[in-house]
C-alpha cells in the first residue's frame, strides 16, 4: 500500500482515548479511520468497506460532537478532489497520504486485507 498511514484518529489527535474502536461512522473512535485531515476533517473507509467518505466534525475540538459524510468516493482521485475543494490538502503530508491509497476502494480493501 505504499507508506504506512497515519494512525486512526483517536489515536492521533492529541492523545488515545481509552475506548474501544467504534463500528458507528459517526464515533470519534470509529475503526475504520484512514487519515485524520485536521480536527475537523478525517477520511474512512464505510462499514461495508465500498466508499472512501470525506466526514466533517459537527462541533469544533474538544467538544463532542459527532462525524458526518460530506463527499463519497470509489477512487482515490474522486477523494482527492473533495478534499481539494475544500482546501484540506494545504499540507503536503496529508497530499501524500491521500496519493499513497491505492487506486480505488477496493484495492485498498485486497490490500489492508493481506497485511
Amino acid at each position: 500500500m505504499g507508506n504506512v498511514l497515519p494512525p486512526p484518529l483517536h489515536q492521533n489527535s492529541g492523545g488515545a482515548h481509552d475506548s474501544t474502536p467504534s463500528h458507528r461512522e459517526r464515533d470519534e473512535t470509529y475503526w475504520g479511520v484512514i487519515v485524520a485531515l485536521s480536527d475537523r476533517w478525517r477520511v474512512i473507509i464505510c462499514k461495508d468497506e465500498i466508499q472512501f467518505i470525506l466526514q466533517k466534525r459537527s462541533v469544533p475540538f474538544p467538544n463532542t460532537g459527532t462525524w458526518a459524510g460530506k463527499s463519497y468516493s470509489t477512487t482515490r482521485d474522486a477523494l482527492i478532489a473533495a478534499c481539494s475543494d475544500r482546501g484540506l490538502l494545504s499540507e503536503p503530508h496529508l497530499r501524500r497520504a491521500l496519493d499513497d491509497l491505492p487506486s480505488d476502494v477496493r484495492t485498498f480493501i485486497a490490500e489492508r486485507s493481506r497485511s
